[in-house]
């Protein structure tokens, strides 16, 4: 007799993917998978049928489709989505990437080996399309006992959970917690992490889990075309910066305070900033318009060459400077 389904697979998706969306259902369909899919349809009534449609396409998956309003949060769609499944786990599947059973297997059985594990994963890649290019998403675990040193890591080494095997009842609690406190689309990434680090460990395996498909439909991509001042880079130009930042902050305040866990105020501030300008970095910057000659590289270059060359003069004047700075 074959066991119950652990885990259940939740896939966000809108009419204007559909093609996407069916690209992963057939991806799905292909590596035989058989544990349940929540799918939550957040398209305009005008559009109602499209996702509908492409579902249908796949009767081989025990496929639940949800239709939300178009206007209803990311965050509150997927609790909606957790709240129907009937397995212990989930795992977030956007509708245009893929995942490895075989892996979400073994992230299983860890998780079942330890109950303090809130969020398990494994090497997460982002493919481009276009070029074939492959990059590794760094992630770490966290391993801590303690829940604040548990935070201090995460904003410091920031690993999203946002697409780890997750336990139900903790992710729709997380959800819940974050919705409630951080709304907006940047700073609710990074604080339903931090509550999950709070909650518990993160387990990280050496295997590939996760393939992130990279294209010019992506949600970061859209953003950054658009220039959005909701999300980095532009949200640093943004009034609105500075407010998102100090509500982000109350809001880990209270998630301690929830864990018990005891707070050192500057160990988080410097977290804090850790946090931010991986944010400003890992979403990157706008193209350089202005040509260089590349000279001011090449002129440090070339310097460096010359302070490794026992009797040039640069070299001769930099010793100078330091045996008189050092007496």
């Amino acid at each position: 007799m074959q066991s119950p389904p652990l885990v259940t697979l939740i896939v966000p998706t809108v009419h204007h993917r559909a093609e996407l969306y069916a690209r992963t259902l057939r991806y799905l369909g292909g590596i035989g998978w058989r544990a349940p899919i929540v799918v939550s349809d957040h398209s305009p009534e005008a559009h109602a049928g499209v996702i509908a449609e492409a579902t249908r396409g796949h009767a081989g998956l025990d496929l639940k489709l949800l239709r939300h309003p178009p206007q209803m949060h990311f965050l509150a769609r997927l609790s909606a989505c957790a709240t129907a499944a009937q397995t212990p786990y989930v795992h977030l599947h956007a509708d245009d990437d893929f995942v490895v059973p075989e892996t979400l297997d073994k992230l299983v059985e860890a998780m079942q080996r330890d109950d303090a594990c809130s969020a398990a994963m494994g090497i997460n890649l982002h493919a481009f399309v276009e070029t074939g290019e492959m990059q590794v998403i760094a992630k770490d675990g966290l391993a801590h006992s303690g829940a604040f040193e548990r935070l201090v890591a995460q904003l410091e080494s920031y690993s999203s959970a946002l697409y780890a095997l997750r336990r139900r009842d903790e992710l729709i609690a997380s959800f819940a917690f974050t919705l409630a406190r951080c709304p907006d689309v940047q700073f609710w990434q990074y604080l339903e992490s931090c509550v999950a680090a709070l909650r518990g460990t993160f387990v990280m395996l050496d295997e590939l889990h996760y393939v992130r498909s990279q294209h010019a439909q992506k949600w970061s991509a859209v953003l950054a075309r658009e220039r959005s001042p909701d999300h980095f880079p532009y949200l640093i130009l943004s009034p609105a910066l500075q407010e998102r930042v100090a509500a982000f902050r109350a809001a880990l305040l209270e998630a301690c305070a929830e864990a018990n866990a005891g707070v050192d105020a500057a160990r988080l501030d410097a977290g804090l900033i850790h946090l931010l300008h991986r944010g400003f970095d890992a979403v990157g910057l706008p193209q350089r318009t202005a040509t260089s000659s590349g000279s001011a590289k090449a002129s440090g270059k070339a310097m460096l060459e010359r302070l490794n060359r026992p009797h040039d003069a640069a070299r001769t004047a930099l010793e100078r400077i330091f045996n008189l700075a050092n007496g």
